[in-house]
C-alpha cells in the first residue's frame, strides 16, 4: 500500500515524459514538412529563372548580331524575370547568400550593355550558378521521404537541367549565327560541342527515365517518347541548318522557336517532378 504513490508517480513521470516525445516528433515532423515546402518552393522558382535567363540569353545575342525583331521578345521576358527576382528577394531561405549574389547579378546584366562575347558569358555564368544552387536545395534534404517511385529526382536535377542548359547554349549561339547570317569556324566548333553535350545528356536522362517508368508504372507522367521526339528533330535542325553550312538560311526567329520547343520539353520533365513532390 505504501508504494502506490511511488507508483502512480513513476507512471505519471512515464507518462508526461511520452507526451513529451510525442510532442517533440511532431514538432520535428512539421518543421521537416517546412523545411521541404520551401525548398520546392525554391526550386520551382529556380526552374522558371533558369528557364528565363536562357531565353533572355538567346534573344538578346540575336538582337546583338542584328536582328531587331527580336527586342519585343526580350523586352517581355525582361519583365518576367523581374517578376521572379522579386519573388526570390522575399525568400526566407538557408541559401541566402547564393540568392543575394543571383540577385546582384541579375541587377547588373539585366541593363544589357555589354557586347555579344561579354553577354553571353554573363548569362552563361548566371544560369551556371542558378543550377549549382538548384542541386544545393535539391540536396539539402531528402526530398523524396525514402519513396521508390521518386528515385528518379536526381536525374531531373542533373541531366535533365544540364541537357536543357547545353540546348540553352544552342539555342543563344545559333540564334546569333542565324541573324548574322554566318558562321566562322571557331562558332561551328563550338556548335558541335553543344550539340555532342545535348545527345548525351538527353540520352542519358531519357534512358534513366525510361527504365524509372517501366519499374514504376504509376509514377509515369514523362511523356517521353514525345519529348525525345522534340529533342531529336531539334539536334537534326542544329546539323543540317548551321553544321552542314557556313552561310545559314534558316530565320532566326524560326531556329530560336525549334530550339525554345526543345529546351521547354526537357524543362517539361523538371514541372512534372515538381508537380509530383508538390503533390505529395
Amino acid at each position: 500500500m505504501n508504494g502506490f504513490p511511488l507508483l502512480l508517480a513513476g507512471a505519471t513521470a512515464l507518462l508526461i515524459t511520452t507526451l513529451l516525445f510525442y510532442a517533440l516528433h511532431r514538432r520535428l515532423q512539421r518543421q521537416r514538412r517546412q523545411h521541404i515546402q520551401l525548398n520546392i518552393q525554391q526550386l520551382t522558382l529556380l526552374r522558371a529563372l533558369i528557364s528565363g535567363f536562357q531565353r533572355h540569353r538567346g534573344l538578346s545575342n540575336g538582337v546583338l548580331c542584328g536582328d531587331a525583331s527580336l527586342s519585343q521578345d526580350l523586352a517581355v521576358a525582361r519583365q518576367g524575370l523581374d517578376q521572379h527576382i522579386r519573388a526570390a528577394q522575399a525568400l526566407d531561405s538557408t541559401h541566402r547568400d547564393a540568392w543575394n549574389s543571383l540577385i546582384d547579378h541579375w541587377s547588373r546584366m539585366r541593363e544589357g550593355r555589354s557586347d555579344q562575347a561579354n553577354n553571353l558569358a554573363q548569362h552563361h555564368l548566371i544560369i551556371r550558378n542558378s543550377i549549382f544552387l538548384m542541386e544545393d536545395v535539391a540536396s539539402e534534404i531528402d526530398l523524396s521521404e525514402g519513396r521508390a517511385e521518386l528515385s528518379y529526382l536526381p536525374c531531373i536535377w542533373r541531366e535533365v537541367v544540364q541537357a536543357a542548359e547545353w540546348a540553352g547554349q544552342a539555342r543563344a549561339l545559333g540564334t546569333g549565327i542565324a541573324a548574322a547570317g554566318q558562321s566562322s569556324a571557331e562558332q561551328r566548333v563550338r556548335m558541335r560541342f553543344l550539340y555532342q553535350k545535348i545527345e548525351l545528356l538527353a540520352g542519358t536522362a531519357f534512358a534513366t527515365l525510361q527504365r524509372h517508368a517501366s519499374e514504376h508504372p504509376q509514377a509515369n507522367g514523362f511523356r517521353l517518347q514525345h519529348r525525345e521526339q522534340v529533342v531529336a528533330d531539334f539536334l537534326r535542325c542544329i546539323k543540317q541548318e548551321l553544321l552542314g553550312q557556313e552561310r545559314p538560311v534558316i530565320a532566326a526567329k524560326s531556329y530560336f522557336q525549334r530550339a525554345t520547343q526543345a529546351i521547354d520539353e526537357l524543362l517539361a520533365l523538371v514541372d512534372a517532378a515538381l508537380a509530383q513532390l508538390q503533390h505529395r
